[in-house]
């Protein structure tokens, strides 16, 4: 299970690996992550957050002190849908949407948002976006700018066109804006995670695992750049 962890971390790090153009020899490799200590908690607490405590709880003891302990975006696995109306309330309580197929595809998109509005919006593949899907009337197509909150109405404007309609077999909500409130689906998710950091090169992958809503165990690792 930690192979797992430490695996997926190195993943997105590897991800984030900028190079430079074909025609260029030079290419930018990233830091080496060295692992300091790692560790499994099944009583007691890590910054407050008790095991024990409901996901309510916890969702409010975080935020409090995200701040004070550095802590970044909060991810909260399987929280995949397949009607577009789970999303109705909750989608403005996230940080992005990633859209696809039933079985994944390389034009699948993903939709992520900064102060309320679209940021960006990007296919699996990499090709960056301003609209999606494009050559579709205003009222069906999600533009770069818009308003987090009428992301909702469009999709259901989109799903009523064969021609989009399969991306949207697929809706997933990962990543929690810590800022807003509380969604109650979260309950449901058997594991969360984030980065607290520590130093400029050092930090604290946090994995919080869940049973029936109530957190059973916390797994760290302490990571430091060389």
């Amino acid at each position: 299970m930690r192979k797992l962890y430490i695996f997926l971390l190195a993943a997105a790090l590897f991800t984030a690996c900028k190079k430079a153009d074909p025609g260029n020899e030079i290419i930018i490799e990233p830091p080496f992550q060295k692992l300091i200590a790692s560790d499994t908690l099944t009583s007691g607490q890590l910054f407050g957050l008790a095991i024990g405590q409901t996901s309510a709880d916890l969702y409010a003891k975080l935020q409090q002190v995200q701040v004070a302990e550095k802590i970044g975006g909060l991810t909260i696995v399987n929280n995949i849908y397949t009607s577009i109306d789970s999303l109705k309330t909750r989608l403005p309580l996230y940080t992005g949407i990633f859209m696809d197929e039933a079985n994944g595809t390389s034009t699948g998109v993903q939709l992520s948002f900064e102060n309320n509005k679209v940021k960006t919006i990007f296919l699996n593949n990499g090709t960056a976006l301003t609209r999606w899907p494009v050559n579709f009337a205003q009222n069906t197509t999600i533009t770069v700018g818009d308003p987090v909150d009428d992301i909702y109405q469009k999709l259901v404007n989109i799903k009523k066109n064969p021609a989009s309609a399969k991306k949207l077999e697929r809706l997933s909500i990962f990543f929690k804006d810590n800022n807003k409130p509380y969604d109650p689906q979260m309950s449901a998710s058997p594991q969360w995670y984030f980065v607290s950091t520590i130093s400029a090169k050092r930090y604290v992958y946090v994995t919080l695992n869940f049973t029936a809503g109530k957190l059973v165990s916390i797994y760290t690792a302490e990571f430091e750049s060389q």
